[in-house]
Parts: structure tokens; sequence; C-alpha cells
């Protein structure tokens, strides 16, 4: 998340175009990377040459300006970690064609995008808090599975030989919950990664049997999933009235109750939905996404570039009605969104990313001509152009 971010940052600066609030922001990352570096991968957006040429410009100047004070081969060092970053921003037109938009200051009051924050319910109820400034290392020991959180925002699960030997009898089960402006990545005991997006809940057991299916359950909200292999005991989610099996795939389940649907989107292996009412079933192959509601499971191919997710930092709107795009960006700003004009069936194709703040994101919008937006306090309007 903070990595991200900070791309997300050096891309604007980079490109001068990044709001005087975000410069803050970045200069305060920059100044504490002199002692405390941060590594991020690259991600080009314009030739790396260019980039280059730009950020040595940037070195030279601090060496002759620091040169003297014996700080300068520090600097060097941090300013080198920006030779790597570059993150594109685009919105894609209705034939997905990329459209670099350029970023404009509001002058009004601004909203931060949402952030690593959780809530981890033990088994006995008690609560836990998660979130960036939140203590790191051991939470809870549960009968031999040790509980801890990383630096980089991770929920990790240690399972003892006790847990491992089945001399605990009775599996406990965990719940992590993430608010609205929230996020949070767990590493399930078995090996496997879930990342929850805001306004989340999910349960899991503490630890899996050494026989029998590994069995979670997606409340409500949205995760995504990247299921460590084992052919003798399928990977089983449920999500309402939805279950998937999979033995060790990479996919993404979206099941919030506003929505009216839960949507599946594989993006590798092999995963099998079922409806548990109609018992109706679907197999799904990568690159294909299925839609379960009242009327039953469709299927459909997705285009490719639309197959990055929202973990990846992004929010991606495929052929998007406004009403999905709203919540979407309701859940992860906290703000309430009212429609004032009959705008809500105007849909949207394109991918912006998720670590603008609210009014850079409102601006991109607005510059599609579908839709314009009014700040009132913590509510949002929607409005015609």
């Amino acid at each position: 998340m903070k990595n991200k971010r900070i791309e997300y940052l050096a891309h604007k600066w980079l490109n001068n175009t990044i709001s005087p609030e975000e410069g803050l922001e970045f200069n305060q990352w920059y100044r504490q990377g002199l002692d405390n570096p941060v590594f991020i991968g690259a991600n080009y957006a314009k030739s790396e040459e260019e980039l280059r040429d730009r950020m040595y410009q940037v070195i030279e100047r601090n060496i002759n300006r620091k040169r003297r004070s014996g700080r300068w081969l520090r600097t060097v060092a941090a300013a080198f970690v920006v030779l790597n970053i570059c993150a594109g921003i685009y919105l894609y037109s209705s034939k997905y064609e990329d459209q670099e938009l350029v970023i404009t200051d509001s002058g009004t009051a601004d909203v931060a995008p949402g952030t690593d924050e959780a809530t981890l319910i033990l088994s006995d109820g008690s609560r836990v808090q998660l979130s960036d400034v939140a203590q790191n290392g051991q939470l809870a020991d549960q009968g031999g599975v040790v509980i801890s959180k990383t630096a980089d925002g991770q929920l990790i699960y240690h399972v003892g030989s006790s847990a491992k030997s089945g001399s605990l009898g009775v599996i406990a089960y965990n719940t992590i919950e993430t608010p609205q402006g929230g996020q949070y990545q767990v590493v399930l005991p078995d090996g496997t990664h879930v990342w929850l997006n805001a306004a989340s809940s999910f349960r899991y057991p503490t630890f899996f049997s050494s026989s029998g299916n590994r069995e979670v359950e997606l409340s409500y909200g949205e995760a995504y999933f990247e299921v460590s292999p084992d052919a003798d005991q399928p990977f089983v989610v449920s999500s309402g009235r939805q279950q998937l099996r999979v033995l060790g795939t990479h996919f993404n389940v979206s099941a919030y109750t506003e929505d009216g649907q839960i949507k599946t989107t594989l993006l590798e292996g092999k995963v099998k939905v079922t409806d548990r009412l109609s018992k109706a079933e679907a197999l799904l192959r990568p690159g294909q996404q299925s839609l379960l509601s009242g009327a039953g499971i469709r299927v459909k191919n997705l285009d490719d570039a639309h197959m990055e997710l929202w973990k990846d930092g992004k929010f991606i709107f495929d052929n998007e009605p406004m009403v999905s795009v709203m919540q979407q960006i309701s859940r992860w700003y906290k703000v309430q969104v009212v429609f004032q004009d009959p705008v809500q069936d105007v849909r949207l194709n394109g991918s912006v990313s998720r670590f603008e703040h609210l009014s850079t994101l409102l601006s991109k919008l607005e510059q599609t001509g579908l839709v314009s937006f009014k700040r009132e306090g913590n509510s949002l309007v929607v409005m015609k152009p």
C-alpha cells in the first residue's frame, strides 16, 4: 500500500503535476528516505532514459548543495531509488484506447485515499485493531497458532506442532473486517494469500485439519485469493448463495450486498462456481468472469485491459454503470453519494489509480464528459455535465 502510493506521487513529481498537498507528502517521504530508503519496483510510463536524465539532474544539484555537509552520499542513494519509479495513470476510452489525463488541483478541501486498516476478531470474541500505526509482531497465541502482524501490513498465521498433530480438538475461527476506506492482507495457515477490500468481512479457521476441505467464508465485501495448491484438500469459498471450489488458483470475489450480484473473476487456474439455491454450476477459465444473481449464473470473457484488479492499486471499470462506480468510490473514500440527476445508468470503461486524492479522481471522471460532481461536506453530489 505505502510503496504504491509513493510510486504514484513520484510519477506526478517527475511530470510536474503534483499538487501542493501531495508535494508535501512526497517531500516528507523523500526526507525520511535519506536515512530509511524505501525500495520499490519499476513500472515505466515513459522512457527509462528520459527519467534517468531528469533524476540525474536532481542528483547533481543535491550533490553540489550537500557535498560539504558530508550527507551527499546518502542523498544520492535516496535519489537513485526514484530512478525506478513511474506509475501510469490512465483512463480508457470506450474502445479501451489509453488516454493519459492531465491532473488538476481543484483547490477544494480534499479527501485522502484509503489505507491498510482492519479489525481482527479472535475466537473468544476479543478484538484487535490493525492499521499502519498499530504495533507489529505477535498479536495472539490461540492454542499453538501464533498470529503476527508484519510491518508491511500482513496478518500471518504460524501453526505450531500441537495444532498440526490435531491435539487442539475443536478448530477455532477468526474474522477480519475492513471498514470503509480500509484494506488488509491475510496469509492463512496453509500459505494462501487473501487481500481484503474496503467494507468487507472474511471468516476462516486458525488452522486447516489434515483431511477434508479448506473452507472459508467471505461474508460480504470483496477479496482476492492466491490459493496455495493442495490436490488432496480443495479450497472452498462461500459467499451467500455462491460456493467456489478450487485446488490452487488466483481469483477475485466481489460480494457486496448492495450490488445485488456476486462477481467472480479468474486470473489463473480453474474455479467451479455453484449456486447453492438452484444447484446450477459453471466452470471458469482464466480471463472469465461469472455473475451470480437471481437470474442464475452468467459467464463472460474479459478484455485483457480489465484483468488488473483493485489489489494492484486501481479502480477497474468494465462497462460499469455509474451507480456501481460511485459505490466503489463511496466505500474507499468514506463519502456519501447523492444522485441529483439521473445518470446512474451512464457506463464507464477505464482505469484510475486508487491512490488519488478524491478531488483528483473526480476531476478525471469529469474529463470523460459523462458526469460532474459537487462536494457538500461529506456528501458527494453526482450531476449531469
